[in-house]
């Protein structure tokens, strides 16, 4: 009968065992967390979803039509379609405009909110983000203009 008080610890293999193991995930998971374009691009989608949002209350608040205006670097928030007004940044004096971070991708598109909230023209609105391996979506309901993921 062995002494069990007596035996602490790891064996040599299995702490070899385990160094392999955590090597193994460390080589396949490390790329996947350390790529900057992943971060971009999550932390754009969020800015997007909120600029949207934010695009739905400016409309109700003050009665007018808001226009989200997407190109292939920026996403800008103005009171017309050229853009020639352009809606207040809430952080500052400056206009409302994110830029799209290098190497990410959004749907072009031109849609705006009534005074009442809703989007037009009045169909469901799905922009497209694109830059890493994880395909993301910004969804405009019809009708009732909920935007979501």
């Amino acid at each position: 009968m062995r002494d069990v008080g007596k035996n602490k610890g790891f064996t040599l293999i299995e702490l070899i065992v385990i160094i392999v193991i955590v090597g193994i995930v460390a080589l396949i998971a490390a790329p996947r967390f350390f790529t900057q374009s992943t971060f971009d691009a999550a932390r754009f989608h969020e800015a997007a979803i909120s600029a949207i949002r934010y695009a739905q209350k400016v409309a109700v608040a003050q009665r007018a039509n808001v226009f989200v205006v997407t190109s292939a670097t920026t996403l800008a928030l103005c009171y017309d379609a050229g853009c020639a007004t352009s809606v207040a940044n809430p952080g500052g004096s400056d206009n409302f405009v994110l830029n799209i971070p290098a190497g990410i991708a959004i749907t072009v598109a031109s849609f705006n909110f009534n005074s009442l909230g809703q989007p037009a023209p009045n169909v469901l609105t799905t922009l497209s983000i694109s830059g890493d391996a994880a395909p993301r979506q910004i969804v405009v309901e019809r009708e009732t203009g909920y935007v979501h993921k």
